[in-house]
């Protein structure tokens, strides 16, 4: 059991660790001293003890770096993208580093950047994986493997061995043969990608993307999990996850399925994960009034979804919450605390203010667990 209250006095309230069989998350790192508690002055030195702080963190849970698969920096915006680097080797000196991936969404008051970290404990090595002719600019692999799992850095539209980037329908359909060949340099396949998060600024492309989606998993009852972000930042990015062996299939809450042809869920080689869980009643598929009202109903349809899987909420080991607004993060905190009273038996909370526009859907939850059975 994870001493949370200790943790939260150390390095602030933000902060949440958990671990389910052979997968951890840790979120809300801050770039607090630890010497003050307190948010460092600048946002150089902010970074810096972000990334010292997860160094720390680690020694107190109990995993090292060599079991980090991926970090997700979270900045304001892309000018803070330069102060990234130096901590980050600092943190991972040699050549075997684990995957990134850097998203601009609105912080906390005064914080210039939070961590979320996830990995496998006493995975036994990390491998990095690359796609055959594209490399990230920065210092970072395209994923990594840890035992059976795989995470990938953003994935990108890059053609193989070219300075060319195609444009529109072309991106899309670029990005997913990377996608092919990422699984299959780590040894896997398309069946064995158990999540995808697609971050696409060519929103008028959505239609063409969802055919393409479609041709790549073509059966309906087993395709990843999936949520989709307008992100004008780029034309269209991927970053997934993938159990090798995964054996992959698909759930859903009867009454509130998606529009796209995506599952609500989906179980592959024994690890849940969701796509965007949102607040429509089951029984009627209208979406409450309120900020209130769609959480607790959010946190309803997380446990519908974990009852169709046989899986219950102590199998969950990380959840992020998606908010329209940041100032909708009070209530739906306290949804939350009805379902997991106790932080030192709760997933790994992060709450992200990216990926509802919709003037009427507010809040969202993706959900990943394990079957510790």
């Amino acid at each position: 059991m994870t001493d949370h209250a200790k943790l939260q006095k150390l390095y602030g309230n933000t902060v949440n660790y958990s671990s389910r069989g052979d997968l951890f998350a840790l979120t809300g790192v801050l770039g607090i001293d630890p010497s003050t508690g307190e948010l460092a002055t600048t946002a150089e030195e902010q970074y810096k003890h972000a990334f010292a702080n997860v160094a720390k963190i680690a020694d107190e849970v109990g995993f090292s770096n060599e079991d980090i698969g991926r970090i997700t920096v979270f900045t304001p915006d892309p000018s803070y993208r330069p102060m990234i680097n130096a901590p980050w080797l600092e943190l991972f000196p040699g050549d075997n580093r684990p995957a990134r991936k850097t998203t601009h969404v609105g912080l906390a008051e005064g914080a210039h950047v939070e961590l979320e970290v996830v990995g496998v404990p006493n995975a036994g090595g990390r491998t990095p994986v690359e796609i055959d002719g594209v490399r990230h600019k920065d210092p970072l692999p395209m994923g990594a493997l840890l035992g059976r799992h795989l995470f990938s850095s953003v994935l990108v539209t890059d053609i193989p061995n070219s300075t060319e980037r195609p444009k529109r329908i072309d991106a899309i359909k670029q990005v997913f043969e990377n996608m092919t060949a990422f699984v299959e340099a780590a040894g896997a396949n398309l069946d064995d990608v158990s999540n995808v998060w697609t971050y696409i600024g060519m929103w008028d492309l959505h239609p063409d993307y969802v055919d393409i989606w479609v041709e790549n998993f073509p059966k309906p009852e087993s395709r990843p999990s999936r949520k989709t972000f307008h992100y004008p930042r780029v034309d269209i990015q991927l970053q997934i996850e993938a159990v090798l062996g995964g054996n992959r299939k698909n759930l859903e809450i009867a009454g509130i399925a998606h529009h796209d042809p995506i599952p609500m869920g989906a179980v592959t080689g024994g690890v849940f994960t969701s796509s965007g869980i949102d607040s429509r009643d089951p029984s009627t598929a209208i979406t409450p009034n309120g900020v209130p009202a769609q959480s607790r109903n959010v946190m309803a349809n997380l446990v519908r979804l974990l009852e169709e899987t046989n899986y219950n909420l102590d199998e969950l080991y990380h959840v992020t919450g998606l908010v329209g607004s940041r100032a909708y993060i009070p209530a739906f905190e306290e949804a939350w605390r009805e379902i997991f009273p106790d932080p030192d038996n709760a997933p790994a909370w992060q709450v992200m203010c990216l990926g509802l526009e919709a003037r009427d859907n507010l809040v969202q939850v993706i959900a990943r667990g394990i079957d510790e059975k």
